[in-house]
């Protein structure tokens, strides 16, 4: 059934001309108020052709256009991603010859990694590439990401360089970049992002080339601007064309509270002050009316978010009076035995698992869930490429049971040898690969006593260490050739041996990346810990689980959903799951990490995007809170975050609207923002409730000002302070009466 449109969605439809920017909360109809523009557009005369709507992704151009063909938008404009869209832009300059011709199709990922390890190995100081080499695929990663982040930006390498705050020893990353593009250019290739790039480069440096490819549009509209970065941006400037052109125009629609692609080169800044600075707004709209979720997680979410200095001024206010959205939040010391209760009790309930979402911060939180899922016979679905049981990290692991277990020499030589070069190597053994893969290659021959056989066979090249390090792992070999005891025991010896946490996190590149592996592997052990069975059972058992997940995925139709914050953009369920609602990873502070430095705003914003993903039950996962007289520094602590969220505040004020009584009794204390949400409803109960306590915000801490905007305080005098505004004036007040219009 067809809703009428909002008083704000309609203004967005009715829109008169020029640039305009739309600032749209989640699931405030967004796209309904774009197709309605669209439509009148079409019946004013635009001809369709000279529309172009861009959308983020395939995913969302698709669902658009099958949207516009419902709405009877014939001839219908032509939607794109900016990837298609520089596709088409690059064939026309060739066909130009304004640019060299180039294979489109872009390069497979195998091949684009193949290619970079070969600049690293070129590039790198030759004394550092052991090192290097032990860390070969996050190596080759890190460097991929280094290209692809260059390739969002128009001012190069060492821009890149510097923005991504690296140290000296990652600057042949540079040389590495400039080999890997003589090598794809020489071969007229293609990345997905050079689809972009390329063209943008050379419309960058020749403006007279780009006046040949702009001012042909009469409307650009632009879904989820806070998510495009520089290349983009300066790329549909040059579609716009001249800035004579008034003819076109540009229309900016997204929310900067929900950018959470900073890595990608996304910064809130495009859509808050860059367009702005390119196509001045005759009008800036909001569409501040949520059709997701109810009023608790309505007023949570201004509450949380309004922390952010970096934002639009927009307020959220839930459009259907009843609909509710439950929050719930969970204390408890087993979060995989409290998910595994309760989506049996969704089950018995009736309630689909289909429409249910478990979202994490980091794919190691995933771990411990995916394997008591397993272990519990409920179906669910990864956004990650590898379910739990087949990471890399785990097959070492593997080989370790398989061995024990026996069935090593069952498998061929060929087999064999794959398999003891990735158990040597893990953690890395510093032994070059030439060096050890033909010594795993004889062993392999070996149909059993491969510890033994590894003493015999010790080449006399090695060094001392390199030869130590050997023979710890043949004695291990044997150990394990031998064993007697429980899988989770085998495995505990396998990591105290050879200090094998601490080894895959050294060979990971960034520490997140090394967490992730390390939590992953802890998290296996402490299964097979509980499992207590010797090895061959317990691979039985570990490839039961994998068969019976296979079958599931393939014809269980209910299915729970488990994939991260960032790929759970867009999206939305009627229930969804946040475990691990812990100080360390929310917010998380990655240190050494490859990727653009993470802020508590950033950190906000992906959190703010998790929790406006559920329609009807949020379920907020935190860890058990510490005994009195125990240590709580010690134990893990509830995110910060929770608190920003005033959920007992939010609740109240939800069961009142329901309600409507003529007072509101509060036992705690009710914030500005909710006196401005229940204005927002038309309810304007009598209040009672405790008086908050105004903190005096210290010097150089940012305010907000209900009528003037963000501040920054520059001075105090007794009760009155000096505040710096965006405008860049400064005013004074006397606190007492100033803190009364800050929010």
């Amino acid at each position: 059934m067809q809703h009428p449109l909002t008083e704000e969605q309609q203004a967005v439809a009715d829109h008169p001309g020029g640039h305009a920017k739309i600032i749209a909360v989640a699931g405030s109809g967004k796209t309904t108020a774009l197709l309605h523009y669209i439509k009148n557009r079409l019946r004013a005369g635009v001809a369709a052709e000279r529309m172009l709507v861009l959308m983020y992704n395939r995913n969302a151009r698709e669902d658009f256009e099958r949207r516009l063909q419902q709405l009877d938008c014939t001839p219908a404009p032509a939607v794109h991603t900016f990837h298609s869209l520089g596709y088409r832009l690059y064939q026309r300059m060739i066909a130009n010859g304004h640019i060299a011709p180039a294979r489109l199709t872009p390069l497979p990922q195998p091949t684009v990694q193949l290619q970079i390890w070969k600049a690293i190995e070129k590039c790198a100081a030759p004394y550092e590439l052991e090192d290097i080499r032990a860390r070969k695929q996050s190596e080759i990663e890190a460097a991929e990401f280094f290209i692809d982040y260059t390739k969002s930006i128009l001012t190069g390498d060492l821009s890149a360089f510097q923005e991504l705050k690296l140290g000296d020893e990652y600057m042949y990353f540079l040389k590495v970049f400039r080999s890997f593009e003589q090598w794809r250019r020489s071969q007229g290739a293609v990345t997905y992002a050079d689809l972009i790039y390329d063209p943008a480069i050379l419309l960058s440096l020749c403006p007279e080339i780009a006046e040949e490819y702009g001012s042909y549009y009469e409307d650009i509209l632009v879904d989820e601007y806070q998510d495009i970065n520089e290349v983009q941006h300066f790329l549909l400037r040059v579609l716009y064309g001249r800035p004579s052109n008034k003819s076109c125009n540009v229309i900016a629609i997204g929310d900067p509270d929900q950018t959470i692609y900073e890595w990608r080169g996304s910064k809130p800044s495009f859509l808050l002050k860059f367009f702005d600075g390119d196509f001045p707004p005759s009008n800036v709209y909001r569409l501040s009316r949520t059709f997701r979720y109810g009023h608790a997680l309505s007023l949570a979410a201004n509450h949380f978010i309004g922390n952010n200095r970096e934002r639009a001024d927009i307020f959220c206010v839930s459009a259907i009076g009843e609909q509710r959205t439950e929050i719930e939040t969970v204390a408890t010391g087993n979060e995989s035995r409290w998910l595994v209760d309760h989506l049996r009790g969704c089950r018995k309930r009736g309630e689909s698992l289909k429409g249910i979402a478990i979202l994490v911060r980091l794919w190691s939180v995933a771990a411990p869930i995916e394997l008591a899922l397993l272990a519990g016979n409920i179906p669910y679905r990864s956004g990650n490429r590898n379910t739990v049981l087949s990471r890399r990290e785990l097959r070492p692991l593997f080989w370790s049971l398989n061995i024990a277990a026996g069935r090593f020499a069952e498998l061929p030589a060929e087999r064999r040898q794959r398999g003891l070069y990735e158990w040597l190597t893990a953690p890395h053994i510093r032994i070059p690969r030439a060096q050890l893969e033909p010594l795993c290659a004889e062993l392999a021959r070996c149909d059993s006593d491969w510890g033994k056989n590894l003493l015999r066979l010790l080449p006399e090249s090695l060094s001392k260490a390199q030869t130590r390090r050997l023979c710890q792992r043949a004695e291990l070999l044997t150990e394990i050739e031998q064993w007697r005891g429980q899988a989770g025991e085998l495995l505990r010896r396998q990591l105290t041996a050879l200090d094998y946490l601490d080894g895959i996190g050294d060979d990971s590149f960034t520490r997140q990346q090394g967490e992730e592996k390390q939590q992953t592997v802890l998290a296996f052990c402490q299964y097979l810990d509980q499992l207590r069975r010797p090895p061959t059972e317990a691979l039985a058992h570990l490839r039961e689980l994998q068969r019976q997940h296979r079958e599931g995925e393939q014809t269980a139709a209910e299915a729970v959903q488990i994939t991260t914050m960032h790929q759970a953009k867009g999206l939305e369920w009627d229930q969804v799951i946040i475990p691990s609602l812990t100080r360390h990873h929310m917010p998380y502070q990655p240190q050494r990490d490859f990727s653009t430095p993470a802020s508590v705003e950033s950190e906000r914003r992906l959190m703010y995007v998790a929790v406006t993903r559920a329609r009807q039950k949020l379920y907020l996962l935190t860890p058990e809170n510490p005994r009195p007289g125990e240590n709580s520094e010690a134990q893990q602590c509830p995110s910060l975050f929770l608190e920003e969220m005033q959920l007992p505040l939010c609740r109240l004020v939800d069961k009142a609207l329901r309600e409507r009584p003529q007072a509101l009794h509060s036992p705690v204390p009710v914030t500005r923002l909710a006196l401005r949400y229940l204005e927002a409803c038309d309810y304007n109960p009598e209040i009672e409730a405790p008086r908050a306590a105004m903190r005096k915000p210290a010097l150089g801490e940012g305010i907000r000002h209900r009528k003037l905007g963000y501040g920054r305080v520059v001075k105090w005098e007794e009760e009155r302070v000096e505040i710096l505004f965006s405008d860049r004036k400064t005013r004074r007040f006397d606190w007492e009466k100033l803190s009364q219009f800050l929010m």
